[in-house]
This record gives C-alpha cells, sequence and structure tokens, in this order.
C-alpha cells in the first residue's frame, strides 16, 4: 500500500502554482530526448573529461521503478518418507510369516558379541564407566526381560527386542509371539558376560539415536541402569 502511494506521489503533475510561475524559476520543457539533454548538461557543467569517463557516466543511471522478479522456484528431489508415509506404507509393521523367534537367535546372539566389545567387561572394569556405556548402547537383539510392571500381564515377559521406539519396546517371545511393552512405569532385565543390566523405563524413553548421542550426568546414569 505504501508503495503504490509512493509512486502515485513520483508520477504526479508539478503544483499547479510552479507551473504558473515556470518562467521565473527558469523551468523549460524538455524539447530533445532525456539521453540527449543528460549528455548536453554533462558537457556544460563538467569539464575536463577524462579518457572514456563521459562514456562511463552514460551507463550510471537511477532506475527509480525496479520490477520485482521472482525467481523460480526448483523443487527438491524428495528422497525420504515423512512419518506420515511411513505409517500409511506400514514400514515399520513386522509381517506375521516373520514373527518366528528362530529367525531373530541369529540377531541375538550378534548382538552379544557387540556388547562385549562395547563394555570389555573385566575383573578390574570401572563400574560407572560401564553403566554409561550400557545407557547409550544400541539394544536391538537383546534378551530382555520384563521385571516389574504397572501391567501384570506383562511381568515376566521375555523375548528379544526387535524395534525400540521413544515410549516401547517390540519384542518376540519364545512362543512366536510379538508383543508391545510399555517403557514408562516398568522395570526391565537385561543378561550378558554373566551379568545382569536392570533398566528403569520411566527414565529411558528416549529414542536410541538421540540416546547415543546425548550426555548423562551420573545420578541420571544411576537411576537409569543399575548393573
Amino acid at each position: 500500500m505504501e508503495e503504490n502511494q509512493e509512486q502515485d506521489l513520483l508520477y504526479q503533475p508539478l503544483p499547479l502554482y510552479i507551473s504558473e510561475e515556470k518562467e521565473k524559476l527558469g523551468l523549460q520543457e524538455l524539447s530533445c530526448p532525456k539521453d540527449k539533454f543528460v549528455e548536453s548538461f554533462l558537457d556544460r557543467h563538467i569539464q575536463n573529461f577524462k579518457p572514456n569517463e563521459k562514456k562511463e557516466l552514460k551507463k550510471s543511471y537511477l532506475l527509480l521503478d525496479l520490477p520485482y522478479r521472482q525467481k523460480p522456484t526448483v523443487g527438491k528431489k524428495k528422497t525420504t518418507l515423512n512419518s506420515k508415509e511411513r505409517r500409511e506404507k506400514k514400514v515399520y509393521d513386522i509381517p506375521p510369516e516373520h514373527q518366528k523367534y528362530s529367525l531373530y537367535v541369529p540377531l541375538h546372539n550378534l548382538w552379544l558379541q557387540y556388547i562385549k566389545d562395547l563394555l570389555q567387561v573385566t575383573s578390574t572394569s570401572n563400574l560407572n564407566l560401564m553403566q554409561k556405556k550400557m545407557l547409550k548402547a544400541d539394544l536391538h537383539g537383546a534378551l530382555i526381560t520384563v521385571c516389574k510392571s504397572r501391567c501384570p500381564s506383562y511381568v515376566g515377559l521375555t523375548g528379544i527386542i526387535l524395534q525400540e521406539g521413544q515410549k516401547v519396546f517390540k519384542i518376540i517371545t519364545k512362543e512366536d509371539k510379538l508383543k508391545t511393552v510399555p517403557k514408562a512405569n516398568s522395570v526391565f532385565s537385561v543378561e550378558f558376560e554373566g551379568l545382569r543390566a536392570k533398566i528403569y523405563g520411566n527414565h529411558f524413553c528416549t529414542r536410541t539415536a538421540q540416546r547415543a548421542s546425548k550426555k548423562f550426568k551420573l545420578p541420571m546414569v544411576k537411576q537409569t541402569i543399575d548393573l
């Protein structure tokens, strides 16, 4: 709105009193093209031009109306699916024919080797350091048991973790049943290398990727994992 008002003021004719007094003011109407007038004005008022200086001055001009040209938007090629698309395509759903405990025993054996290399348990291992490493460890493939839960039907449930979300574990039991266990108000235990880690679900409600990059202070570590 303001730009339109400025343009209207810019192109309005001179006030009537100036037009009537133009002879006294020494105003004359242009009788030649604008570019010729500029050239003659420069010749009259600027002396001793350097070579090519007049040519450079002719190139310099003030553009009062700059048309806005919107740059064409080039759409970025989509390479990933968003959360809604993943849900619609059922990316994380495990087909019934793949819900068999025996299929994931090799995954559990692979996880045991992974956690062994990660913790490097010895008789002189630092317990606090092991807790921090365990807190950031990937639990996909771990054999987990529900020790306590607000829902009594979950207590005693044992299975291999297939998927870990922010608030739930998805595990496959030896009876080939896929169970979704909430982390909140639950306590889990994981056994490896003759040790048992107790995980408190209320302090474990984060995604695996977030947990791996997050810095935990010692009191928080002790409240989350107990070895």
